[in-house]
């Protein structure tokens, strides 16, 4: 069992800094927790300590979850699991034993929409709330990471219906999240929705729908006016209909944390790895 990981962005949570690794099983990458270790040691070494960790998961091989899971919590981190596939029961069990809390990565009823957003790995909305109802039968806090939300993607008809299916599910938390254009997205998208919807989409972006490979390797975000107007819309359809969107004022859902965690150890002691 061995992975690597790869800090995906940070922000600032309601207790402190927050970072987002993306883990990824690989042969010979070493130990999960080392792993870890070495990547949240680089990111503290020029800032604040980093209280607040998300693993992104989007793999169904994820025997790292469960150990990595452990040495966060033993070392007074909070874990959230963000996942886009269901989770193993080793990584249930550590998540129930050590109070992490789940998002789950959402993004469009429309199966095939859904993978367009998320990657060909993603397993589908429908799946991934009936996952839902296990891990709250298991007593886990689960929210939804709802996105990456797309304009002209994400209309008026598709936002309410996928919140729909999530109220229905008995879930009632969740942060929106708006995506970035890039080219194999595009082309994703392309391949499954209408072409007039895909070219206003683009055309929101700023970006010609006839010459799409113009995108840069890391695509373009909205305008803050395209920006401001999506995210408007995802609060005007998920409010009446019981979603509550960043409840604790922050993304990472701080009103589920259990709260029941280890003294927080910092990594440039020598209680790191204690023999």
């Amino acid at each position: 069992m061995s992975a690597s990981f790869t800090a995906l962005g940070e922000f600032r949570s309601c207790c402190g800094r927050a970072v987002v690794f993306a883990g990824v099983a690989r042969e010979g990458a070493g130990v999960p927790e080392l792993a870890l270790a070495s990547a949240l040691a680089e990111r503290e070494a020029t800032g604040d300590p980093v209280r607040t960790v998300v693993l992104r998961i989007a793999e169904r091989a994820h025997d790292w979850v469960a150990p990595t899971v452990a040495w966060l919590a033993s070392r007074g981190r909070r874990v959230l699991l963000r996942t886009c596939v269901t989770l193993s029961r080793p990584a249930i069990a550590a998540a129930r034993r050590f109070g992490a809390t789940l998002l789950l990565e959402l993004a469009h009823a429309h199966a095939p929409v859904h993978t367009a957003l998320l990657g060909s790995h993603a397993e589908s909305t429908a799946a991934l709330l009936l996952h839902a109802q296990h891990l709250r039968a298991c007593d886990l806090e689960v929210a939804v990471w709802l996105g990456p939300l797309l304009p002209a993607i994400a209309d008026d008809r598709a936002l309410e219906t996928l919140v729909r299916h999530i109220v229905a599910a008995d879930l009632v938390d969740a942060h929106a999240v708006l995506g970035r254009l890039t080219a194999p997205r595009l082309d994703a998208l392309a391949a499954v929705l209408p072409w007039p919807q895909v070219a206003t989409m683009a055309r929101a972006f700023g970006v010609d729908p006839a010459d799409p490979h113009g995108l840069p390797a890391q695509g373009v975000h909205l305008s803050p006016m395209a920006d401001g107007a999506l995210r408007h819309a995802v609060v005007r359809i998920a409010r009446p209909l019981g979603l509550r969107l960043d409840h604790c004022g922050c993304a990472a859902q701080c009103h589920l944390d259990p709260e029941q965690r280890a003294a927080f150890v910092p990594l440039t002691t020598t209680e790191l790895f204690p023999s």
